[in-house]
């Protein structure tokens, strides 16, 4: 190979930036920190005001051609985030024509999105005007049957996103979404044959973010089963330990939580639903 064709080296700065972004995504994979951790990583790179992760395959025992699950989502503003989620998964998923082009992705792709050029009035107004956004990035990969899908939104503070920076977003995303794929397994959040719906997983990741409590990979994974209504056998034979190492688990995050039962936890979770919901 000669030397012109080998591709332009990299200075030591910018290695050194993004190793330092992507470090904490690693190490966070599987944890309440992940979803905080991607999010300020695109922010070293492209500002951004919110960002959301989701999962598309085909359901071919059901009726729809297609489910989407949310992975989960960050931004400075939790509670409207996720009141907006919840609006979108419970009234927009299945007529949002982005969704039909994410799974119908045969390779990585980027689609850039203007809050202006959406033709579904009340999708635009309830989900992007209420948030303020105007301007949206999505990369997709498909893996396996899946369509992982990355979006970054901007609210009117910022410009439209530049040719550089969606070029940027695009080779981020070729990494990060990888690590969703992982961060999915690592929680246990399964992609069933249920309806489109918001993965319990993420309402306990909004309660750790919000009350600043870190939980570790397994401790998170055992509390995501216990609030799904798994057993601790199941859990147990899920991740190749002993009850016994089940119970561990769950005694050092009911500790790091303030509950002392599988019913507090539950309340925590469920109750704190009931206020972000109002």
């Amino acid at each position: 190979m000669n030397a012109s064709s080998s591709p332009p080296p990299l200075s030591i700065g910018q290695l050194g930036a993004l190793s330092n972004a992507m470090g904490p995504v690693v190490d966070s994979a599987g944890s309440s920190r992940f979803l905080r951790h991607v999010f300020d990583c695109v922010k070293q790179f492209v500002d951004c005001d919110s960002l959301h992760m989701q999962r598309t395959r085909v359901t071919p025992r059901e009726t729809r051609a297609r489910r989407v699950e949310w992975i989960g989502s960050y931004a400075s503003d939790l509670e409207m985030l996720q009141r907006t989620m919840e609006t979108y998964f419970g009234t927009f998923v299945d007529r949002d024509p982005l969704n039909d082009r994410l799974f119908d992705a045969q390779q990585v792709e980027l689609i850039h999105l203007s809050a202006q050029a959406i033709e579904d009035t009340e999708l635009r107004c309830l989900i992007y005007d209420v948030a303020n956004i105007h301007d949206e990035c999505v990369v997709v990969r498909p893996s396996n049957g899946i369509a992982y899908s990355l979006s970054i939104c901007r609210s009117r503070r910022l410009p439209a996103f530049s040719l550089y920076e969606l070029s940027v977003l695009k080779h981020l995303a070729q990494m990060l979404l990888p690590l969703a794929e992982l961060h999915t397994r690592m929680v246990g959040v399964p992609l069933d044959d249920n309806v489109n719906r918001i993965a319990p997983v993420d309402m306990l990741q909004t309660y750790l973010t919000r009350h600043s409590i870190l939980l570790s990979s397994r401790e998170t994974s055992v509390c995501s089963a216990f609030v799904k209504g798994m057993t601790t056998l199941s859990i147990a034979e899920a991740m190749g330990v002993k009850e016994s190492t089940v119970e561990t688990y769950a005694k050092r995050a009911f500790a790091k939580l303030g509950v002392n039962s599988r019913r507090g936890l539950l309340s925590l979770v469920h109750g704190h639903e009931a206020t972000t919901a109002a």
